[in-house]
Order: C-alpha cells, then structure tokens, then sequence
C-alpha cells in the first residue's frame, strides 16, 4: 500500500513538472496559471499546493529537473573524448533534434525553454535559475574553445571566457529568430555555420 502511494505521489508530481514545462515553454511564464497547469495535468488545486507552494516554486523545480536530464546529454556531446570539431556538430545535431521534436509536438518552433520562459517574468528564482543555466552552458563552451586552442585550431591569444559568451549569445539569437519567425529552417541553416565562424574553425 505504501508502494502504491509513492507511486502515484512521484506521478503527481511528474505530471505537474511535465505539464508547467510544456506550457511555459510554449507560451511564457506570465501567461499561464496554476488552474490551466492542474487542469492540464489533471491534478486538483489541493495536490498541487500539497507539492508546491507557489507557481514560481513548480516552474524553478521543472526546469530544475530538465536541466538535469540535459545536462547528461551536454557532457555526452562535450566529452574530451570528442574534437572540438565533433563537439560543435553533435551539439547543433542535439539542439536541431530538441527544436524538431517540439515543433512536431505543438506546431511550433519554442526556442530555448529557459530564456523564452523567463525574460518577461520578474520572480527572482527563476532569473536566477536562467543565468546559473547560462554560466554551465558557458562552461562546455569554455572547455571547447580551451581544447581547440590546445590543439592550436584557435589561437592562443583569443579570450575563451569572451569567445564562448559571443557563441551563446549568436546561438540564443538564432532561436529567438527562429521562435519569432516560426522558422525551423533558420536554425538548420544557420546555426552550425555561424558557429564555426565565430570560432574561426
């Protein structure tokens, strides 16, 4: 019995950190609220506070966990075991098969979840949550860009901290465009390409 109750209070909660993912990521954090989450999860108010205690406290756990889970995938693509160069391609192939997935999913090119979700909202934990996301993202940037001027791709001289920053704001532009444009063809075409420009390889 007690099992079944474990069971189905990891459901609940799943289903409320799926759900408010999902909606948010498609929309924006200020446009949906508690009851169309729990009416989509199919979960009551009761269970929902019974989990959470605000709406912030739902989303900050849901983006939490789907970091985790790309995270894995990150240190996969960005693996020492990989050239920079390979790295740079499994890591457009990984976000062109995330842009693709969704789009199927809802009709829609989404962009990236934790700057769509969060640049118009004013709770403070989830700005934070977007820019410490930011900073490790930078980090496998960082330890590419580190390994290609070890193996004298990119000079020496070039700033990595400056280099990668540059990356990610190019590639956060390239979704934003594609979002904006509802254009899956923008970051097929583009993103790999300006990349490798901006990298110099």
């Amino acid at each position: 019995m007690t099992t079944l109750v474990n069971v189905e209070t990891k459901e609940t909660r799943k289903k409320l950190l799926e759900t408010a993912l999902n909606l948010i990521w498609e929309n924006n954090y200020e446009s949906v609220g508690i009851a169309q989450i729990c009416e989509q999860a199919g979960v009551t108010k009761g269970a929902f506070y019974h989990y959470f205690q605000s709406k912030a406290d739902l989303v900050t756990a849901a983006f939490r966990e789907y970091w985790q889970q790309i995270r894995l995938e990150m240190d996969r693509v960005f693996s020492s075991q990989n050239t920079p160069l390979e790295r740079v391609d499994l890591y457009c192939q990984m976000l062109i098969s995330k842009q693709q997935m969704r789009e199927l999913q809802t009709g829609h090119v989404l962009g990236c979840p934790f700057i769509s979700s969060g640049q118009n909202t004013q709770e403070k934990q989830l700005k934070q949550l977007a820019v410490s996301t930011v900073e490790n993202i930078l980090k496998y940037f960082i330890s590419l860009i580190n390994d290609a001027q070890h193996e004298n791709l990119i000079s020496k001289e070039v700033n990595a901290e400056d280099l990668a920053r540059y990356m990610y704001e190019f590639i956060q532009g390239v979704l934003i465009l594609a979002r904006v444009k509802n254009d899956l063809q923008i970051i097929k075409n583009d993103l790999q390409p300006g990349i490798l420009r901006i990298l110099g390889l």
